[in-house]
């Protein structure tokens, strides 16, 4: 089972992408912000990130950050999912290593899930 950590301070879409993901092939661990992300990687060591950029008390890209420097740049794969469409900020995570980045208000919630499936391919 793929073991899938969703740091996003939007509960609604925390709770809609744990919906949509198949419980037998999916585990999934949320965090509401970078610090508790930290937290959750140490506990489940997850298989995929799915990362905001915008969140209280450490974004998306001070999150990053730490865990290029903990553990390694491209370590375990990054998706970035935001509101945010900044070509400075999509530029930034790819510097960091991230896999890919969707903006969240223009994919279905199918056309999610087939992009987390995509990354195990």
């Amino acid at each position: 089972m793929k073991k899938i950590l969703v740091i996003d301070d939007d509960m609604t879409f925390v709770a809609m992408i744990k919906a949509a993901l198949d419980p037998e092939k999916y585990s999934v661990t949320t965090a509401g912000n970078g610090i508790e992300g930290l937290e959750r990687m140490e506990e489940s060591r997850p298989d995929l990130i799915l990362l905001d950029i915008m969140m209280p008390k450490m974004d998306g890209m001070e999150f990053l950050r730490e865990i290029n420097k903990k553990y390694g740049e491209g370590k375990t794969p990054v998706l970035i999912t935001s509101n945010l469409s900044s070509l400075y900020k999509i530029s930034e995570g790819v510097s960091l290593g991230v896999r890919g980045y969707f903006i969240k208000s223009n994919e279905s919630l199918n056309g999610i899930v087939g992009i987390i499936e995509g990354v195990f391919k």
